[in-house]
């Protein structure tokens, strides 16, 4: 199942920057577990994205709930979790279940 979180900034940048080291080792620690597919800053610069893959939005939300940015109140968070029907060719199918190749 994929979920993908967007980090909605409600700190001040300073107090962002902060903390932004540790945010960073946190999202490396979800690449080596395999839960994180990519993360990124959003273009506006009012936050973030970040796409897991993961059994469970439950999953997710307990990995997010030692980032950082969430347990110094600097971030909300918006989860969607969603189990993918379609994909391109080149989707890893092991991301996205039994989506049909279109």
């Amino acid at each position: 199942m994929l979920h993908a979180v967007t980090l909605n900034y409600i700190a001040p940048a300073q107090a962002l920057a902060a903390q932004l080291d540790a945010h960073k080792e946190w999202l490396v620690e979800g690449f080596t577990r395999g839960l994180i597919l990519f993360a990124g800053p959003l273009n506006n610069g009012k936050g973030g994205y970040i796409l897991f893959h993961a059994d469970s939005a439950e999953d997710v939300n307990a990995f997010l709930q030692r980032d950082p940015f969430v347990i110094d109140k600097l971030v909300d968070c918006e989860q969607v979790s969603l189990d993918p029907l379609l994909r391109a060719a080149d989707f890893p199918a092991r991301w996205a279940g039994a989506a049909r190749v279109v």
